[in-house]
């Protein structure tokens, strides 16, 4: 049945959220120690085992299953630097897993076909490639992969609670780079902060079960090859801390990913714990304003579309891969990737057969799910925001969510004005470019999706979206704050600065003073400071709301950020109880509050705001955790 009830964290006012079934699971797909991988994304280097992965940070699948009756639709996520649609040696890609998947969940009695999941992965640039071009591929990793993509989505799909769905939004844009020139990060360009959030709470109690989060930025933080390491980057960060903070499982994918490098890129698994608790604090501060899906319509959409191929060095690195592999014949895989000798680079380990390929052009698919109001819509690669924001116009919908690296991954794509300005800014983006047709052709595949779904579509062309063309010129200067909203007065802000892009292309012709060097700052409590980049900390002087900026000076003029910080006042909680039932509540924090965790002297626990004693207890703690990730514990 349906409860009419509001929960802490959600509109105060009494809904009625349409009841669904929803599960989540989770399987390791870390190497053994003594099975070495190339890692993607920083060139060719030395394979890294098993032996090079933290015990807090393996590297996994993380599935949700969302049912209503018989249909149901799938998000799985996987810690590769990319997963293709399909593969050379075997049937062990994206979309295998998506067949084989699909056929063992209609077994479980569900109307269910590959168009009803959608497999993503986390790009990070610290797991392994599984598709060549840094390093050769490694077939029974490939295996490994599929099998335990497979594994989680039917673990999702075989353990189902009731379960009310909520959606929500943050924004992470301060933490990608637009008013800085780095690599592949553009200044005065505008960026995509869209975070959305589907977060599954039980109906009785409140307590989360899981959510799915699509993160905008890219997991490049920590250099797998310079470092030696194995790690599934900032996305594995925000896990963990949402898992400990929510309970339940928390699904997190990525969003928008083209020209949305953070400030801190390459920086190291410092650097991503930074980024991680930024992000992590965005969500839970977006889910203390979440609005419940009132509608049970679960619906899935797929088109397949063979797109022209434009770029003839990925073509032949591609089918260079079918070559004869002396070191494979003795082990009965004579394909393989090769690496090019003197060259940074590897054959690509896509399928070139049908439905894969045929002759010079790809084939991919595009796959749109309709959750009530909510639509999420597929990107197989890394699309630039101008993509994302075609693809939301083009549903005509009210909320549209885009998941990057969704089904296949076939690089970098926007639209074809834009290549100058790759040229320009020194970016690899033209690179790795397989197609300057795929970004029309993703919105046009969403066009006929959402026609499918119900809605009506609003045909649009994306467009560069550059806001400061001025910009090429400036120095830049650009921060976040670890995290944005908590009750503790110190925070710590990450900073970077750069020169101009012209600048730095003109070789120092702009003279002395090209580059800024001391950042000047206005903290917004009265308080101003001097100096250098990196790590900035400073102590409020009080719960508010405060207004920080930056600014940096060069020869061409200068260059400034603004952040709003806020400082909570302390949470506090208090217990009640009648009959066999405890209830907490809590005030002060953030004003909203999403998550209560119970330990009994009994040695039992349970999750939720409201929630039965056990019969055995007489006491215990319970801890609230509010929509900034603040923490009060009560013992009854």
């Amino acid at each position: 049945m349906t409860i009419a009830i509001a929960f802490a964290g959600t509109p105060s006012r009494a809904v009625t959220p349409a009841l669904f079934r929803v599960g989540v699971a989770v399987r390791n797909i870390t190497p053994c120690v003594g099975c070495p991988q190339y890692l993607g994304g920083f060139g060719y280097g030395d394979p890294v085992d098993g032996s090079g992965a933290s015990p807090n940070d393996p590297l996994q699948v993380r599935a949700m299953a969302i049912a209503n009756g018989r249909h149901m639709l799938l998000f799985g996520i996987v810690d590769t630097q990319g997963y293709f649609a399909g593969n050379q040696e075997g049937a062990w890609g994206n979309r295998d897993a998506r067949l084989r998947a699909a056929a063992k969940i209609a077994k479980l009695g569900y109307d269910v076909t590959e168009r009803n999941i959608i497999v993503s992965s986390t790009h990070s640039h610290a797991a392994p490639t599984i598709m060549g071009i840094w390093g050769t591929t490694d077939p029974k990793y490939l295996k490994q992969v599929h099998d335990g993509t497979v594994a989680a989505l039917v673990a999702a799909a075989s353990h189902l609670r009731p379960a009310n769905l909520y959606a929500a939004k943050g924004d992470i844009g301060t933490v990608t780079i637009s008013n800085l020139t780095q690599t592949d990060g553009y200044q005065g360009w505008r960026v995509d902060g869209e975070v959305p959030v589907l977060w599954a709470r039980d109906p009785g109690t409140g307590a989360t079960i899981g959510l799915y989060a699509n993160v905008p930025t890219h997991a490049d933080i920590v250099n797998g090859v310079g470092h030696h390491v194995l790690s599934s980057d900032h996305p594995g960060v925000e896990r963990r801390k949402l898992d400990a903070d929510l309970g339940g499982t928390s699904v997190v994918a990525m969003g928008t990913l083209g020209r949305q490098e953070t400030i801190v890129q390459v920086g190291g698994q410092d650097q991503a714990d930074n980024v991680g608790h930024f992000v992590a604090n965005e969500i839970e501060r977006a889910l203390g304003h979440a609005r419940p899906i009132t509608d049970p319509t679960l619906a899935a959409a797929e088109q397949y579309v063979l797109v022209p191929a434009t770029n003839p060095a990925l073509l032949a690195l591609n089918a260079g891969n079918m070559a004869a592999d002396p070191a494979g014949k003795a082990t009965g895989n004579p394909i393989g990737t090769h690496c090019v000798p003197g060259v940074d680079i590897c054959t690509i380990d896509r399928a070139i057969l049908p439905p894969y390929a045929a002759g010079d052009s790809i084939g991919t698919w595009f796959t749109a799910f309709r959750i009530g109001d909510v639509v999420y819509a597929t990107e197989p690669g890394e699309a630039f925001p101008e993509v994302s924001t075609a693809i939301r116009r083009a549903f005509g919908a009210p909320d549209v969510r885009v998941i990057g690296m969704a089904q296949d991954q076939l690089g970098y794509y926007y639209p074809p004005e834009t290549v100058p300005w790759t040229v320009i800014n020194n970016s690899d983006h033209h690179i790795y470019n397989a197609s300057l047709l795929l970004g029309e052709v993703n919105v046009a595949a969403h066009e006929a999706n959402a026609v499918l779904l119900g809605f009506r579509p609003s045909p649009t062309h994306e467009t560069s979206q550059i806001d400061h063309p001025e910009a090429l010129r400036r120095v830049g200067v650009q921060f976040f704050p670890i995290p944005r909203e908590q009750a503790g007065r110190t925070f710590v802000f990450d900073t970077r600065w750069s020169a101009s892009v012209l600048g730095e292309r003109s070789m120092g012709v702009l003279g002395p003073g090209a580059s800024p060097t001391e950042i000047a700052w206005s903290f917004g409590d009265g308080h101003t400071e001097v100096t250098h980049d990196g790590l900035i900390s400073h102590t409020f002087p009080g719960p508010g709301a405060y207004v920080v900026n930056a600014s940096v000076v060069g020869p061409t003029g200068s260059s400034g950020w603004v952040q709003k910080v806020i400082v909570d006042p302390p949470l506090t909680a208090a217990v009640s109880q009648s009959g066999g039932i405890v209830s907490v509540s809590a005030s002060g924090g953030a004003g909203a509050n999403l998550a209560a965790h119970w330990s009994f002297n009994d040695a039992t626990s349970a999750d939720g705001f409201r929630v039965a004693m056990p019969p055995g207890a007489t006491g215990g703690t319970v801890t609230v955790v509010d929509a900034a990730g603040n923490g009060a514990t009560v013992t009854f």
